[in-house]
């Protein structure tokens, strides 16, 4: 593959993760006012956000010989698919238990993309251009994910409008895909027991990514109802998170820069520390003018967790394991964010509403804790 074939491949698929942003975007926040205005307790509402990680974590581990089989841009295709036939059945079915179910349905779909995207973008990265790719990938992604919360904002929660918009930025989603057609890299095939030597290999990377997944996930779907609790109205809720979001604009290309030119992992751990400053700061902020700047700041780091780790796994992982270790990473992030909001909401209904910074700041330095251990060993 010439470079210009290289890049042109890596342009569809990462264009293709705005549309995904979108749709994550727009989803999460719908579905925890949705149950909030329904009277649903926090933790109630972190276990309906848990069963998306729980079905990744599930079907995590069949998904690259799934992958094998279908192909790269075939298992890209078919997560959109599923998830666009399961968004319709949210207001066709409104009923607490049947929304766990399609969540966790919706879960099954986007482990097939995810893998697949994440897979697809490190099999084609460089490690002179690693970290840049995973920056600006993320920051397409999160670019979906500021506008996502916007539409909200705007077709509000009520009704069937938020899930037509949620459905085209699905179809929006798989636009850029026919341009990669023929240019998609080739899934390597799977190897039995390729999971558990690939989490082996990494396990520093994997406990950055189970941090970096509790934090996300606890803070995207708790963080509205922390500005609620605060006093915040419904639309100032819903914007700061759009601002959180889009904080990871800025930042993933710097990180990235920094991490290909100097220590990867030194990158992620000041990044981790820097979430440590973010949530100890949040409750002295919040309602002021200073808190937009905050959380686009504190958003970038969080984020930026993400792609800092997907690159230095794309470092340390050969092809022919990629597919496995994406897995592996996609499982283990899952796990954090199944954990982030039932855990975060279980801390806000116990603590009040800055339970949700305690626990990002007790899951950050209980991974800088064995980044300290493993490196000593």
């Amino acid at each position: 593959m010439t470079v210009s074939d290289r890049w042109r491949s890596l342009a569809a698929i990462i264009s293709a993760s705005f549309g995904v942003g979108m749709m994550l975007g727009a989803i999460v926040p719908l579905i925890t006012l949705r149950l909030e205005a329904q009277g649903v307790e926090a933790f109630w509402i972190g276990v309906n956000a848990a069963m998306v990680p729980l079905a990744i974590i599930l079907a995590g581990p069949f998904i690259p010989r799934l992958m094998a089989r279908l192909g790269t841009l075939g298992s890209v295709y078919t997560g959109i698919f599923l998830f666009a036939a399961t968004v319709p059945l949210f207001p066709l079915l409104d009923d607490y238990w049947l929304w766990c179910a399609l969540r966790f349905l919706a879960g099954l779909s986007a482990a097939l993309h995810w893998i697949a995207s994440e897979t697809w973008m490190n099999l084609l990265a460089t490690e002179r251009n690693r970290g840049r790719v995973m920056g600006i990938y993320t920051a397409v992604m999160s670019a979906g994910m500021a506008v996502g919360p916007v539409i909200v904002g705007w077709t509000g929660i009520e009704g069937w409008s938020p899930f037509l918009a949620v459905l085209a930025a699905v179809g929006f989603s798989a636009l850029p895909l026919p341009f990669a057609r023929g240019l998609a890299p080739v899934m390597p095939p799977h190897r039995q027991g390729a999971l558990g030597l690939a989490m082996l290999a990494v396990p520093v990377v994997l406990v950055a990514s189970l941090a970096g997944g509790l934090a996300d996930a606890a803070i995207f779907t708790l963080l509205p109802l922390y500005a609620l609790d605060a006093g915040q109205t419904q639309q100032a809720a819903v914007l700061m998170l759009a601002v959180f979001t889009a904080g990871n604009l800025a930042l993933p290309w710097p990180l990235g820069w920094l991490a290909d030119h100097t220590d990867r992992g030194l990158v992620l751990r000041a990044c981790v520390m820097a979430v440590v400053l973010g949530a100890l700061l949040l409750p002295f902020v919040i309602g002021s003018a200073v808190q937009w700047v905050h959380l686009f700041l504190w958003g970038g780091t969080v984020f930026g967790m993400y792609g800092l780790s997907l690159g230095l796994l794309g470092a340390r992982v050969g092809p022919e394991r990629m597919a496995a270790a994406n897995a592996a990473f996609v499982i283990v992030y899952a796990t954090g964010s199944g954990l982030g909001p039932v855990i975060g909401g279980a801390a806000m209904d116990t603590l009040g509403r800055d339970g949700l910074p305690a626990i990002v700041v007790v899951g950050m330095l209980a991974f800088l804790a064995f980044d300290v251990f493993f490196r000593r060993r």
